[in-house]
C-alpha cells in the first residue's frame, strides 16, 4: 500500500459517498486511477464494508456490557468459531492473563443482553464468566 492508497483510505473514511473525482482531485491522481486502487483495495479485503454512523438524534438505545470469559483448557480457534455466532459481540479479544477473552457486547435491550449471557455460560470449557454493565461512554 503506496501513499496514494493511504490517502484513498483516509478521505473515504471521513466520507465514504464523497465522488471518486474528488478524491482523484485532492490527491493528484484522475477519477479512473482512484477507482481502480478502490477496487483493488476492496479485492484485497483491505476495504470490507461502508457504513453510516447515525446521528445522536437516530441512534437506537443499546445495552452495553463487557464480559471478562476464562476457560480451562482454552481453544482459542474453536472460542473464535463460536463467538463468530452472536452478532451482539461488537469486540472479542484474546488476553494473556488470568482472563483469555474480554468481549463488548451490544444489545438492544437488557433482556438480548442477558440472553447473550446465557449462550456465553454455554460456551465449552468455560470456567468463569464476569459481566460488567456499561452505564456511559466517556470517549
Amino acid at each position: 500500500m503506496d501513499k496514494f492508497d493511504k490517502a484513498i483510505l483516509e478521505l473515504l473514511s471521513q466520507n465514504a459517498r464523497q465522488p471518486v473525482a474528488s478524491i482523484g482531485e485532492a490527491i493528484g491522481l484522475s477519477r479512473t486511477a482512484v477507482n481502480d486502487r478502490i477496487r483493488k483495495l476492496e479485492d484485497k479485503g483491505v476495504i470490507q464494508r461502508y457504513t453510516i454512523e447515525l446521528g445522536k438524534d437516530q441512534q437506537t438505545s443499546h445495552v452495553n456490557a463487557y464480559f471478562e470469559l476464562t476457560f480451562r483448557p482454552f481453544d482459542l480457534v474453536e472460542i473464535k468459531r463460536l463467538l463468530r455466532m452472536i452478532p451482539e459481540i461488537k469486540q472479542a479479544h484474546a488476553l494473556s492473563g488470568v482472563t483469555d477473552v474480554l468481549l463488548y457486547v451490544e444489545a438492544h435491550s437488557m433482556e438480548r443482553l442477558s440472553h447473550v449471557r446465557c449462550l456465553l455460560s454455554d460456551l465449552p470449557n468455560l470456567e468463569k464468566v464476569i459481566t460488567s454493565t456499561a452505564f456511559e461512554r466517556i470517549v
